[in-house]
């Protein structure tokens, strides 16, 4: 049976760019020529259909596959990319879970477990918005990585540590890293925001990404865009092959952003 990624992007803190990261990281996981499986379940904020451009393409969704109205292959949007094949499936509304919905939240890890199968994924991406009940439940039944996305503000770094720290009490053999999204350099060397190292430490989380900041990237999820180039797209593909156990420099074709980060 072959290994496969299954990777958790998550903070209890909303407006960190879970979904920029968990776009970025899917692409770059496919454009390593992964079959790869990306699941927005942001179920109070769905916007990855809208990131990624498959919004006027989506029809059904992950609780019409876990209610049975539909079958694996009806549920997926098939979204360009060069090398391997990134499928996306989309979230359903909240009011599609709880006493009056159609599907239990229970039952996600077992859905996203059966819906990786079809596919044959090698690499599943599971978006997730601020909230700790979805993350928790996939972090005991289905996720091995966690990756916990951070930008650099004081609140967002100590969200960084408690989601870490509640994640590891429903399950001690989570792989848990940081993912430091939007980092703007010359605000660290300023001492406007947090530096990278201060970052780490007071996250006390291990780092498996750096995503710099970057003007366009905006633009580029209002236009539908996968960030498939430029700097984001090279930290991307740095933190998949990280995640891949590959001994790769957090910087590495990100510009000369090294040299710019004064330690």
């Amino acid at each position: 049976m072959k290994h496969v990624e299954k990777i958790l992007v998550t903070s209890l803190k909303g407006g960190v760019g879970k979904s920029t990261v968990s776009a970025a990281l899917a692409a770059a996981f496919a454009g390593m020529g992964s079959r790869v499986l990306l699941c927005d379940l942001d179920f109070r904020s769905r916007s990855l259909e809208l990131m990624i451009g498959a919004a006027d393409r989506t029809v059904f969704n992950l609780c019409d596959y876990m209610t049975g109205d539909v079958d694996a292959g009806s549920v997926f949007v098939t979204i360009p990319v060069r090398a391997g094949l990134l499928l996306f499936c989309p979230a359903p509304d909240e009011e599609a879970f709880g006493e009056n919905g159609d599907a239990n939240l229970e039952d996600i890890p077992s859905a996203i477990t059966d819906l990786s199968k079809a596919v044959e994924a090698d690499v599943v991406v599971l978006d997730t918005g601020a909230e700790s009940v979805t993350p928790g439940l996939l972090c005991r039944d289905f996720a091995e990585t966690v990756l916990i996305v951070s930008e650099q503000s004081r609140t967002s770094i100590r969200a960084a540590e408690i989601t870490a720290g509640k994640l590891t009490k429903i399950n001690e053999n989570l792989d848990v890293r940081l993912v430091i999204n939007d980092f703007d350099v010359k605000l660290a060397n300023r001492k406007a925001r947090a530096g990278l190292l201060e970052m780490i430490d007071d996250a006390a989380i291990r780092c498996v990404g750096v995503i710099p900041h970057d003007d366009s990237i905006p633009l580029i999820g209002d236009s539908g865009i996968l960030p498939t180039f430029g700097p984001v797209a090279a930290a991307a593909e740095n933190t998949a092959k990280r995640i891949k156990g590959e001994t790769v420099p957090l910087f590495k074709k990100v510009g000369n952003l090294r040299r710019k980060i004064r330690f």
